[in-house]
């Protein structure tokens, strides 16, 4: 686990399934939602899954936000990336915004989001439902907020 830690895999594209949860088409259809909204915001969004063989549950938060920094989601000059780390294995979910983020979205907004959109259709074993609900909800919010 820690040389797995120290050697973060680069990112393939948007959507990085390393636990196998979406098919190629369902990974084709998350990027091409994400690479849409970051040509029209700026705002980047990854998608990580991530094996137990990986991490400890325990530290599962900690890797999330490692892979969101060493991956350097989001423009620099605007800490404007988003993170979703999923683990089936661990039954866990974790989303890194950045500061950018932060100042749009809040941490209460954010448990909403992964409690009403994510965690319904896991529970039935739709990860790929799940996530595009809870990736079409942040997306939402983001667009009705930069509106205002």
């Amino acid at each position: 686990r820690e040389i797995y830690w120290n050697n973060i895999p680069k990112p393939v594209s948007w959507t990085n399934d390393y636990e196998d949860l979406f098919s190629d088409l369902e990974q084709t259809k998350l990027d091409s939602i994400i690479s849409k909204f970051e040509r029209e915001t700026s705002i980047e969004i990854s998608i990580v899954t991530i094996d137990t063989i990986k991490t400890s549950k325990e530290k599962f938060d900690d890797l999330t936000l490692h892979i969101a920094q060493t991956w350097k989601i989001g423009k620099v000059e605007k800490d404007n990336g988003i993170l979703i780390g999923i683990s089936k294995g661990y039954r866990r979910i974790r989303i890194q915004n950045g500061d950018g983020i932060e100042k749009i979205v809040t941490n209460e907004e954010t448990k909403e989001i992964i409690e009403n959109y994510f965690i319904p259709e896991f529970k039935k074993g739709e990860y790929y439902n799940g996530t595009l609900n809870g990736l079409c909800e942040i997306i939402r919010i983001l667009k009705d907020k930069s509106e205002k």
